[in-house]
Parts: C-alpha cells; sequence; structure tokens
C-alpha cells in the first residue's frame, strides 16, 4: 500500500489574492472547496492576524502546516513569533531564503547560521522547527562545498530542515529526486510546481503540465519519509484559482500516495 503523502497550497501563489482579511478568507474557503486540507501561509497581507489565520483553520478545514516568516523577526522576536503561530496551531516556522541579508558566500552562510542559532534554539524547545526554503543561489559551490550544504552543516539537524523546492534545484541542475534521497531526514516538506518553455524561456507551469520528472520526486519522498508537499507557483500565466485547481487535480489523480 501507498505511504500517504499529503498535498498543501502554498499561498504565496495567491498572494495577489491575500492582501487583506476578508480576501484571504475568501481564499482559504476557495481552496477548501477544491479540495486542499492543509497549507502553507506567506504573501499575506499585514492585517491577516494570527487570530484571522485561526478563523480561516477552524471554520474551512485548512490546517496550517508552516509558514514563510520575516527572518529579522525570527531572530530578534522570536518568543512572540512562537507565541503567534502557536494561535493557529502551526508548529513549523520557515523562511523563504536569506535574501539579501547575508552575502551569497561562505562567509555568509556562516553567519546566517550563527545568527539564527538561538532562535532555533527557542523554536525547538517550544516543540517547534525552524525551516530553510531554497531558490537556486544556494546550489552554488564554494570548493566542494554548496551554499545549501553549509547550512546543513552548520545548524542543528534536529532544530533546523529544509522546505526543499524542486523546481530551483532542478534549474540550478541538482536531480530533485536524488537530493530528497541524500537528505530525506533533513527535509520537512517539498514545494511542487512544473517547468516549461514559453517563447523560449524556462517558465513555471502547473503539476504535471511540464518537464520536472514527478515520478521520481514522489518515489523517493515516499520511501524517506517526506510527508508534507506544498503547490507553489511564484508565477501563474492563468487564473490563480484555476492553477491551484489543475496542480491539485493533476497531482490527485497520477498518485494514490495523495488520496484521502
Amino acid at each position: 500500500m501507498a505511504r500517504k503523502l499529503c498535498l498543501g497550497a502554498q499561498l504565496y501563489t495567491v498572494r495577489a489574492k491575500t492582501r487583506t482579511k476578508d480576501e484571504f478568507l475568501a481564499t482559504v474557503a476557495a481552496l477548501s472547496k477544491m479540495g486542499y486540507r492543509y497549507m502553507q501561509v506567506s504573501g499575506v497581507g499585514p492585517d491577516v492576524t494570527p487570530e484571522v489565520i485561526k478563523r480561516a483553520v477552524d471554520e474551512y478545514g485548512v490546517k496550517c502546516v508552516l509558514t514563510h516568516t520575516n527572518l529579522r523577526r525570527i531572530i530578534e522576536d522570536t518568543d512572540a513569533v512562537i507565541r503567534e503561530h502557536s494561535v493557529f496551531g502551526c508548529d513549523a516556522i520557515g523562511i523563504g531564503g536569506i535574501a539579501n541579508m547575508y552575502p551569497h558566500t561562505a562567509d555568509g552562510y556562516a553567519a546566517f547560521a550563527l545568527d539564527i542559532a538561538e532562535a532555533v534554539k527557542k523554536i525547538k524547545d517550544a516543540g517547534k522547527i525552524f525551516l530553510y526554503h531554497n531558490h537556486r543561489f544556494e546550489f552554488e559551490h564554494y570548493g566542494d562545498k554548496t551554499g545549501l550544504d553549509m547550512i546543513l552543516a552548520m545548524t542543528d539537524p534536529e532544530g533546523v530542515k529544509l522546505t526543499f523546492d524542486t523546481y530551483w534545484a532542478h534549474v540550478a541542475g541538482v536531480d530533485p529526486a536524488e537530493f530528497i534521497r541524500r537528505h530525506s531526514d533533513r527535509i520537512f516538506c517539498t514545494h511542487l510546481k512544473d517547468m516549461t518553455v514559453r517563447e523560449d524561456k524556462l517558465v513555471m507551469t502547473e503539476c504535471l503540465t511540464g518537464n520536472l520528472n514527478f515520478d521520481a520526486i514522489i518515489a523517493a519522498s515516499e520511501a524517506g519519509g517526506v510527508i508534507w508537499h506544498m503547490i507553489e507557483q511564484d508565477d501563474v500565466y492563468i487564473d490563480l484559482y484555476d492553477s491551484m485547481r489543475i496542480s491539485h487535480d493533476n497531482l490527485k489523480a497520477r498518485y494514490a500516495q495523495f488520496r484521502d
């Protein structure tokens, strides 16, 4: 029997529809009707408070599994961030990467790991986990190590896990399935989106409408016990809700692991 995997919605995809409290609630309601039961809260407007997220979770039955949260807040106001996540029942506090807070160098990654250590300990002591989301720049090599290798080596393996973006790994020339096989113990969840060519440029597209090897990604995730998978498409070229519906329905139709 296939091991159960959980498919959710990364709300960054529909960020244009989550700018206000009412938009956010309407969007979570719409995703629930599509069949989503899990979500990642990211890219929402300032009046989407922890209490608003809790209301959406309670009213529409869509559990918040993880977030993207401002890195500076996590470092400087850790206790408040932990409390806020507890309001809506979320145990995974994530960031979207180091962005421009640190240089993308060996020294930059070392500084990042040092700066988050105290927050990671507090988050871990609270029964939660810190998550790092990759783009492609983390796969640049510094000697025989990539930036992501350094992050994994310099952080607490129990307190810091990855939100592994399969698309950006593929763009960087890394086989996503092979990465999952090697690092499944450090991966909390994946981001799933597909890749196609549009006007001779690589662009994102709905899952199973492009060229990524989802069969290998799902098989590696199942074998490695990577349970959580969030549909995320940074750039969408059709109606946002249609995009989320297509990716959800395609993945559930193809993979028994995602079926309720």
